[in-house]
């Protein structure tokens, strides 16, 4: 792998264990990469290796203390320690990732360098933790339930391995190697590095199907999912066409680089659509369009009948498909997939090829208004056929979405 081309910071923070000995050279690898490359330290960390160990490796002070003594200096960077330079960090990596330190992060406490650091990243960074422990303290249910919360809220796992734990036994445990944990958090900025420049269309919240001026046919759809990934993917650094149906302000992004046109009904998302697609690189397809439409809207307010009525519905056209049949070779395409089936991810599969997309994420009707949902990667790629991504807030998935296009955006 080459050296990264652009200045990035990267934020280490070693925690207290036997594999502490296997941040040095993570932090070397890295410096090594271009990285403008910090490390903190928590007090245990400093008891299993010194920092002046890795000073000499990034050429810079490591972080040790919380509040440290500074004398008079007015430098800020050295006032704050636990944010700076976490606030400006690109990357952050928790190397190793002892069960105290994972419980610290993900429970918001900051009685030490390396956890206030964790709680002043910015919403941007990308944020890796490296488990490693004994056997019995990996497999304690508080344990488990804590790495799943981490993963929820943003932060992707890297390791453990099996083999051989310091303690003695063997099992789950031991620490990913220093080589692999490396290329984990290299190759994927570098992969991100190919969604600057590129034109995004991401569709975002319902459609409504008018019956008359006052009344519709809709859905629960709030646009959260669709405001995240259009913030993910400007973050990485590519323009954005955001079409949305009606949803309330605080749904939609701002950014000087995401364009919002709002829509009503299915047929004007479909016509905009139609008229920006040929010029994007990727469409992401997470509004809830309307299936139905009514045949003959009225033009002013129907009356209450007096007795029931039938309603004449018409299928709205399937904007994913229309498009994704028309797609380039260099195009990627992806969809969502409410499904509430016991066979929901046959039926998902079924929606991938036949729409002719690169990925679906399938999910479910309790995501609809909510912040969070349960999640699942389904792929055209042989070896990426289907991920169980489990339960995580939106932000999260849209920033682990995002990295898998960027990743497929790489294979081109």
């Amino acid at each position: 792998m080459g050296v990264i081309s652009r200045k990035s910071i990267v934020l280490i923070g070693v925690g207290g264990g036997v594999a502490a000995y296997k941040s040095v050279a993570v932090a070397s690898s890295i410096f090594q990469k271009g990285f403008d490359t910090y490390v903190a330290m928590t007090p245990a960390a400093q008891k299993f290796v010194q920092p002046l160990t890795f000073s000499a490796v990034i050429g810079r002070s490591v972080l040790t203390d919380l509040l440290p003594e500074r004398g008079n200096t007015t430098d800020f960077e050295e006032i704050y320690p636990h944010l700076f330079p976490a606030t400006r960090a690109d990357i952050c990596v928790i190397v190793p990732a002892t069960a105290d330190l994972i419980a610290k992060i993900c429970h918001g406490h900051a009685n030490e360098i390396v956890s206030a650091s964790a709680l002043s990243l910015p919403e941007e960074c990308r944020r890796y933790f490296c488990p490693a422990m004994n056997l019995e303290m990996w497999n304690q249910k508080i344990v488990q339930k804590n790495i799943l919360m981490l993963e929820e809220r943003g932060w992707q796992r890297i390791g453990p391995n099996e083999g051989h734990l310091a303690c003695g036994s063997r099992g789950a445990g031991r620490m990913a190697e220093s080589d692999n944990i490396v290329r984990v958090i290299s190759d994927r900025f570098n992969d991100l590095q190919n969604c600057k420049n590129k034109r995004f269309l991401i569709l975002s919240g319902p459609t409504l199907e008018h019956i008359d001026p006052v009344r519709f046919v809709s859905n629960h759809s709030s646009g959260k999912m669709g405001k995240a990934l259009a913030e993910a993917a400007s973050l990485a650094g590519a323009d954005v066409d955001f079409i949305t149906g009606p949803v309330s302000r605080d749904n939609l992004p701002d950014s000087a680089n995401i364009n919002v046109q709002s829509v009503t009904s299915a047929k004007e998302m479909l016509d905009l659509s139609i008229a920006l697609f040929p010029q994007v690189d990727v469409a992401i397809f997470a509004a809830a369009v309307a299936d139905f439409t009514p045949s003959h809207p009225l033009p002013s307010k129907l009356p209450k009948p007096t007795q029931d009525f039938s309603l004449k519905l018409t299928s709205t056209a399937d904007i994913a498909s229309t498009l994704a049949k028309t797609k380039h070779r260099r195009q990627r395409c992806i969809g969502f997939a409410l499904e509430t089936s016991e066979n929901a991810i046959e039926r998902a599969r079924n929606k991938l090829v036949k729409k002719e997309l690169d990925a679906v994420i399938l999910n479910g009707p309790d995501s609809f208004n909510a912040n969070d949902g349960n999640f699942c990667f389904i792929s055209a790629m042989p070896d990426r056929e289907l991920e169980e991504w489990g339960r995580m807030n939106k932000s999260s998935l849209a920033k682990r979405l995002i990295d898998e296009i960027a990743r497929m955006l790489a294979s081109e």
